[in-house]
């Protein structure tokens, strides 16, 4: 029983360190997780601040109608100044120049607000 008690005895211990080995391994892994998982939240922190900075920058759909409106009387007044033509109508140019100016003016403001 003696001789029994001490292999038993001598496995136990051997067990034991096994254990510890393991539990220092376990506790050195457990370090570096964490470093990866900080590292994954500072990333993601700075995607969600890219992502609302992105948010902030997209036209809804009225602000992009003004803005389509604006170009096209931008257009519209370059064309009439690069071509320096007469218009068949009782407006002469450059009136109709003055008229695009205001409506750019006016959807400016409606663009702000």
């Amino acid at each position: 029983m003696d001789k029994f008690t001490g292999i038993l005895n001598k496995y136990v211990v051997y067990a034991i360190y096994a254990f510890l080995v393991m539990s220092m391994l376990n506790t050195c892994n457990g370090c570096k997780t964490d470093k990866e998982v900080t590292k994954v939240r500072r990333d993601l922190d700075s995607l969600s601040v890219g992502l609302e900075a992105f948010k902030k920058s997209v036209y809804t759909k009225e602000q992009q109608d003004i803005r389509t409106s604006i170009e096209g009387y931008e257009i519209s007044k370059r064309m009439l100044y690069d071509q320096n033509a007469i218009v068949r109508t009782t407006v002469r140019p450059d009136d109709r120049m003055n008229e695009y100016d205001q409506k750019i003016k006016e959807l400016r403001e409606k663009l702000v607000k």
